[in-house]
């Protein structure tokens, strides 16, 4: 399968989903921007490692301490790019937070109906969101998002918006975090359903081992069930090795994602420079191919 036509098929998915909301085609959304949930098999509910987490737990950013700014870029499949952009603000005990995520899915041809070509259009997607989190008590942390999600072909436009609510549990004594996230829940009338989904994880540190390891399972409403399993190499207080892998599969051919035993490997790695945190992260799409993200953040 040549690039254009694998272009053409995404393009012809999300145009087919957004008529008939067969499959939720917010390919945005479901899409792991952080690179520690990427490279630990799309693991997003419990991070207590202090650095920001675009699309993740939203209760995730009460552990950030300082201000910290972040940018990201994906090199997805068939030339398709993902850029991303963050911020967080520290209040006391409160963290506010701005996100903002584009995927841009490239030029195609547009066609008379006689099949001639008569030019070029593009499709994009982007996503900006507001959130707030703060400590609870001295164990557990809450936050929300708010979002505004926009889909943009051929200068026609769907504009929606979503929700995201989080909790996450942290014990520091035995290094137990559990986090609870509700993502991408539909605010007010969309045209089509949400890729909404409950995501439930612990992280811990195993005792006399320079290792983390974090489980997950997902509950989708479009009655999958999922489970991703990552670990965090210690290998020095500035650098950690990361490798995961989960039960989502993405089928290039009908643009759904279904679930095997074992179906995704992942992996990748953050180093700390005085502050200044360099992450990547590979993850397998199965037949589809492999997709390389890495993020710059600083910490002011």
């Amino acid at each position: 399968m040549n690039s254009q036509k694998t272009k053409f098929i995404i393009l012809y998915l999300s145009v087919i989903t957004l008529s008939f909301a067969e499959t939720p085609s917010y390919q945005l959304l479901t899409y792991s921007f952080s690179n520690r949930a990427a490279a630990m098999g799309g693991a997003r509910a419990s991070d207590p490692s202090g650095n920001m987490d675009i699309q993740g737990n939203p209760a995730g950013t009460s552990f950030i301490k300082s201000t910290q700014l972040q940018a990201g870029l994906v090199n997805h499949l068939v030339g398709i790019k993902g850029y991303s952009a963050g911020i967080v603000v520290p209040i006391e005990r409160h963290r506010l937070s701005f996100e903002s995520i584009y995927f841009d899915y490239g030029l195609f041809d547009k066609t008379d109906v006689r099949g001639l070509t008569s030019g070029t259009f593009g499709f994009h997607e982007l996503s900006s969101a507001l959130g707030y989190a703060f400590k609870f008590s001295p164990a557990i942390r809450l936050g929300t998002r708010v979002g505004r999600f926009q889909r943009t072909a051929d200068q026609i436009s769907q504009t929606d918006f979503y929700y995201d609510l989080g909790a996450v549990y942290h014990k520091e004594e035995d290094s137990l975090t559990v986090g609870v996230y509700l993502a991408s829940a539909a605010l007010g009338e969309s045209e089509e359903a949400f890729p909404t989904e409950v995501r439930v994880g612990s992280s811990k540190i195993l005792s006399h081992l320079p290792l983390r390891l974090n489980l997950e399972g997902i509950y989708a409403f479009d009655d999958q069930i999922r489970f991703a399993v990552g670990a965090e190499i210690l290998v020095h207080p500035n650098f950690t090795v990361r490798l995961g892998m989960n039960s989502n599969r993405f089928d290039l051919q009908t643009g759904i994602s279904e679930s095997d035993f074992i179906a995704g490997a992942s992996g990748g790695f953050a180093l700390n420079l005085r502050g200044m945190l360099i992450e990547s992260a590979t993850q397998s799409f199965g037949a589809a191919g492999w997709v390389s993200q890495m993020s710059i953040s600083y910490h002011l």
